[in-house]
């Protein structure tokens, strides 16, 4: 499975990811191409952008162009189509920027509908960790976690360890958490927990 890293308009950096596909969100192609990344296509209404940007984008890049009014996000529509392709991880730049209400939609469809996507920006980094070990690289100052329906962890190399501690949606004193050790290991017992590193 290769990789896919999907851009948005907001993402300012984007990240290299070995062997990944690279995908322009709507206006997002333009940094895209500004940072010399190869555009393996372009999705969206492309309404944030100008008629002459458009036209620019449309001469260098294979264009998926989808109506304005409609159901789905930009961000969705290229997820969908990445998933068709058989992406894995999927990660999404400029998810946790401006607007909330994207910032929320695009939790959710990490929480609901794809749980190997990663929300990424410059300074963190949002993932879903169900059932299992999880290793983190001691690379972020912070390291919160919040439960996903009832969840059980146990955490371990971290300032504030846990042993077997069962969290719902309304816990939120796993906030602000950091790793002490060269990494730190979360064990996810039962159910799935949102993982938020920054360095904000």
């Amino acid at each position: 499975m290769r990789p896919a890293v999907l851009v948005t308009p907001l993402a300012k950096t984007i990240p290299f990811v070995e062997n990944a596909i690279y995908v322009g969100v709507d206006a997002g192609v333009l940094t895209l191409l500004e940072q010399e990344f190869p555009v393996e296509f372009a999705v969206g209404d492309f309404d944030s952008m100008s008629q002459e940007a458009y036209e620019k984008i449309e001469s260098l890049v294979k264009i998926e162009k989808h109506p304005i009014m409609k159901d789905e996000s930009d961000a969705q529509l290229a997820l969908r189509l990445v998933k068709e392709k058989g992406c894995s991880p999927i990660y999404l730049c400029g998810a946790l920027s401006k607007r909330i209400d994207h910032t929320i939609a695009n939790l959710r469809l990490l929480m609901y509908h794809y749980p190997d996507l990663i929300l990424w920006d410059e300074k963190q980094n949002v993932s879903l960790f169900q059932r299992g070990k999880h290793v983190l690289k001691n690379t972020y100052k912070n390291v919160s976690f919040f439960a996903v329906g009832k969840a059980t962890i146990t955490l371990e190399g971290f300032l504030y360890p846990l042993e077997h501690r069962e969290i719902d949606v309304s816990d939120i004193y796993t906030l602000s958490n950091s790793i002490v050790d060269q990494e730190g290991v979360v064990i996810v017992e039962d159910g799935a927990i949102l993982c938020v590193m920054s360095d904000e």
